[in-house]
C-alpha cells in the first residue's frame, strides 16, 4: 500500500507550479484546467459513489493526471494525498459523467463511413473474402515511428516492445 502524502490539487497550488511542471504532470496549464472544469460543468463538490467529494479543479486534475501516463495510481497517491480508491472513484465516475454530459458531441459521421449500413456493408464483404466471422467490419492498424532520443522524458516515448524511441499510432 502506498503511503498517502503530497499535497492536495487546488487552484492555488496549480498556479503555484512553474508553467512547465503543470503541462508536464497534467498536460494543460493552470489556467486551462480551471476553465475546462468551469466550461465541463462539472458540479462542485463532484461527490463519487464513496462520498469522496473533490472540487471540479481537482477532480479534472487527477483525471488528467492519470490519462496522462500509463503509470498506476501508486505516484498520484503519494503526490496529491489521496487514498487509491478515492483517486480510482474519481477517475472512473468523472468519465462516465463527461460522457454523458458531452458524449453527444463525440456523435459524427452518422451518416458517413461508420454508419450502421455501411458498417454491415463492410462485415458482409470482409466475410465474402473468407472471415469465418460476420461482424468484423475493420482491422486495428498499429504504426510506430522512431523518434530521435529526446532529451527530457524519455521514458514517455520509450517503446519496450521495439526497444526504440517512438510514437505509436493506432487506427482501424
Amino acid at each position: 500500500r502506498p503511503k498517502i502524502g503530497g499535497t492536495r490539487i487546488t487552484m492555488d497550488w496549480l498556479k503555484s507550479l512553474a508553467p512547465r511542471d503543470c503541462l508536464y504532470q497534467f498536460r494543460f496549464y493552470a489556467e486551462e484546467i480551471a476553465d475546462l472544469a468551469a466550461v465541463m460543468d462539472i458540479p462542485a463538490p463532484f461527490r463519487t459513489r464513496s462520498r469522496y467529494a473533490f472540487s471540479p479543479v481537482e477532480a479534472l486534475a487527477l483525471l488528467l493526471a492519470r490519462f496522462k501516463s500509463a503509470a498506476d495510481i501508486y505516484e498520484l497517491t503519494m503526490n496529491h494525498n489521496r487514498s487509491q480508491g478515492a483517486i480510482s472513484e474519481v477517475v472512473n465516475e468523472l468519465s462516465e459523467y463527461l460522457d454523458k454530459r458531452w458524449g453527444h458531441l463525440f456523435e459524427f459521421d452518422t451518416a458517413g463511413v461508420l454508419a450502421p449500413e455501411h458498417l454491415t456493408e463492410y462485415a458482409a464483404a470482409i466475410h465474402r473474402r473468407g472471415s469465418p466471422l460476420h461482424t468484423v467490419w475493420g482491422f486495428i492498424d498499429c504504426t510506430i515511428c522512431g523518434v530521435c532520443r529526446p532529451t527530457w522524458w524519455q521514458r514517455i516515448v520509450y517503446n519496450s516492445y521495439k526497444k526504440i524511441h517512438a510514437t505509436k499510432y493506432q487506427a482501424v
